[in-house]
């Protein structure tokens, strides 16, 4: 069996999914806009009624120079979000069969010893003319061998992988990697 790639338009139920793709990364930016006003809300007050304190211009400047990063990262988040959102209907879905070009564990080194190991399968895109690395879990990836046949549905302008099946079974947890 060949790798056979093709653009397909979007219909109803791939609305649907990248809509619902989009409510969860609001909803995670959402909690870090709150996080990010109220966090040093409380830090400057708390800096400004500690009466030990008695230099309290470097530890408001800190507070500020931290949170102004992180609230520059949540802004910038939530634009992007917004602009996904807005070209939600011109997005383009590929969907067909692949091979399975490598398996790669990736393990990043943790504080004491708390490793963490990501399960990742290469494919190559003709439609996009190169490999893209998958994140599946452990249990799939013990079971998917270099040269296997994948069936999947993805978005050429995200990195949302709608479906992902292997021996007639749907993998449930997949996104792209970097």
């Amino acid at each position: 069996m060949q790798q056979t790639l093709k653009n397909t338009t979007l219909n109803d139920e791939d609305i649907k999914f990248l809509k619902r793709q989009l409510k969860k990364g609001y909803l995670t930016w959402i909690i870090f806009s709150l996080f990010s006003i109220v966090s040093p809300g409380v830090c400057i007050y708390m800096i400004i009624t500690n009466e030990e304190i008695s230099d309290k211009a470097t530890p408001i400047l800190a507070v500020i120079i931290i949170f102004g990063f992180w609230i520059y990262i949540t802004i910038k988040a939530i634009i992007d979000t917004t602009k996904e959102q807005q070209n939600l209907l011109l997005q383009k879905k590929v969907e067909g069969n692949i091979i399975v070009l490598e398996k790669e564990i990736i393990t990043t080194k943790g504080h004491e010893a708390n490793d963490t190991d990501s399960y990742e399968i290469t494919i190559y895109s003709e439609i996009e003319e190169k490999h893209k690395n998958i994140s599946v879990k452990k249990k799939y990836y013990e079971k998917i061998q270099i040269g296997d046949m994948l069936w999947i549905e993805y978005y050429l302008d995200s990195n949302y992988i709608k479906t992902l099946i292997f021996e007639q079974q749907d993998i449930k947890s997949k996104y792209f990697t970097n």
